[in-house]
């Protein structure tokens, strides 16, 4: 393979085995401590982590624009189909029907957004959305082990990607599994709030506040377990890395910034929803057949882009 000299992300620091080193303090989680002053770089924010994506999807141009053809080919076979979920036109002049004023229009704009987006989440059905989930983790995998490959200097192209990146397949997808059932805390959250408020048994404005900061809390469980799972996806990818150490490293990486951490995750999200309404909520207005495929084709690079962005926030981690 040729080398490359590009190196966006940060490289791991390396320690000597025979270095001496101070014996750090012992912390647990929801345990009363001392205050504990912890000895740890500080991360970049995420604009910072955002340009560093963007300049690892530009390195690798030729490679993402591959991906980019195959995963949209695969999600329209398997997921989406050919000929498109919505009739965005249709959508929006009965929306502007029902509505009335000068709003009605921006109203109808932001519905149909609200369903490209519920479509591009939910998908069509359940056998779309295991084809769905499938094709995401093998394409996170071959986009991980393309930007790995890159920062070690090696010269690799999406086919390599696709054929060696999938070795740590059982390892990751547990992972996975172990983020679905951290999860479950504020699916559990969700469903008896949104029992009991529909349900009438909360009336009045205490019992409701009360049963709000309930799943606020079960929420706030989840997302603090999920912080350190994320990063032990990227983990798990190195070789004869397994799930279980790749969760306690992971835990290990986050800790003292686990905060941190969770907010350039949320800003991640955040920053992709607002690309999606800046691009796409416009041509809704000025031509709504090219929305829904407008859409489509931003979804597929914010795969690449997420990626890149999450591999730039582990590898700062380390």
């Amino acid at each position: 393979m040729k080398k490359q000299k590009t190196n966006i992300v940060k490289k791991p620091k390396i320690v000597p085995e025979n270095a001496k080193t101070r014996k750090k303090p012992q912390y647990k989680s929801f345990r009363i401590h001392r205050s504990i002053k912890p000895q740890t770089t500080k991360l970049p924010n995420w604009w910072q982590l955002l340009k560093k994506s963007i300049n690892l999807m530009l390195v690798n141009k030729k490679a993402i624009l591959v991906f980019f053809v195959v995963y949209a080919l695969l999600n329209l076979l398997f997921v989406r189909g050919f000929s498109g979920v919505f009739d965005v036109s249709e959508l929006r002049q009965s929306f502007e029907e029902l509505g009335a004023g000068e709003s009605a229009g921006l109203a109808s704009g932001l519905t149909v957004f609200g369903l490209l987006i519920n479509g591009a989440t939910q998908g069509s059905s359940e056998v779309s959305q295991m084809y769905q989930a499938i094709l995401l983790i093998v394409s996170s995998l071959a986009i991980i082990w393309l930007y790995r490959q890159q920062q070690a200097g090696n010269e690799v192209t999406m086919k390599m990607a696709f054929y060696r990146g999938m070795y740590p397949l059982i390892p990751f997808v547990l992972v996975v599994v172990v983020i679905g059932l951290q999860l479950i805390p504020a699916l559990i959250g969700n469903f008896l709030f949104t029992t009991v408020t529909d349900s009438g048994l909360a009336v009045g404005g205490l019992e409701q506040t009360v049963w709000l900061l309930f799943f606020l809390s079960t929420l706030l469980l989840s997302l603090y377990m999920i912080t350190s799972s994320s990063i032990a996806l990227y983990l798990v990818t190195l070789p004869e890395m397994t799930p279980k150490n790749s969760l306690k490293q992971a835990r290990e990486l986050v800790r003292y910034r686990r905060f941190s951490v969770l907010r350039k995750i949320v800003a991640i999200i955040i920053v992709m929803f607002l690309i999606l309404f800046i691009i796409v909520l416009p041509v809704i207005f000025i031509a709504p057949a090219l929305a829904e495929w407008l859409f489509f084709a931003v979804t597929v690079l914010g795969v690449p882009l997420v990626n890149g962005y999450m591999f730039s926030l582990y590898r700062e981690l380390l």
